[in-house]
């Protein structure tokens, strides 16, 4: 049945990806129709399931011939069961060189999408913020690193924030 792929089972990427045991599974948008793509990569989870503290995850695209589209491509919206289906393995990877799974420049992806995440620490001020006070450090534009569990600012750019969050006592 034409598009039968599109239904859900229910599962998003991070419960795919724990369910086949690691990376290296197939995957289609649900707004693809001429893509697919291999995942091939996932950061560090730091949380428990079904989002796993939501870890970044990177995807090799090819055209549904085999043509690549995109290399080391940051996966959106790994967490919802709504866009993402895992599929059965092209037929043309049995004449295809595909992407070792220990591939350093899967590592590098990685590690960028998730600095960029967080931020550089050379280009962040990390705040000490109570939780019951979370809202106030959301209204001076503070983001939440959830890897080091911490609010902060970026260095540049916002003296006025600096100068407010040292006067709310999340700078000393």
């Amino acid at each position: 049945m034409v598009g039968e792929w599109r239904k859900s089972d229910g599962r998003n990427i991070f419960q795919m990806i724990d369910d086949a045991g690691g990376v290296g599974i197939w995957v289609r948008r649900t707004t693809w129709d001429a893509s697919i793509a291999r995942i091939v990569g996932m950061s560090e989870p730091s949380g428990p399931p079904p989002y796993y503290g939501s870890p970044k995850v990177v995807m090799d695209v090819y055209s549904l011939d085999g043509v690549p589209h995109d290399e080391l491509a940051h996966l959106s919206t790994p967490g919802t069961y709504k866009t993402w289906r895992q599929v059965e393995a092209p037929s043309w990877i049995a004449h295809a060189i595909l992407r070792e799974l220990d591939d350093p420049a899967i590592e590098n992806a990685l590690s960028l999408l998730v600095n960029k995440r967080a931020g550089s620490s050379e280009s962040r001020i990390d705040l000490d913020v109570p939780y019951a006070r979370k809202n106030q450090a959301k209204a001076l534009g503070a983001r939440w690193d959830s890897v080091k569990k911490t609010w902060w600012l970026p260095t540049e750019g916002t003296r006025t924030a600096q100068e407010k969050a040292r006067e709310l006592g999340f700078l000393s």
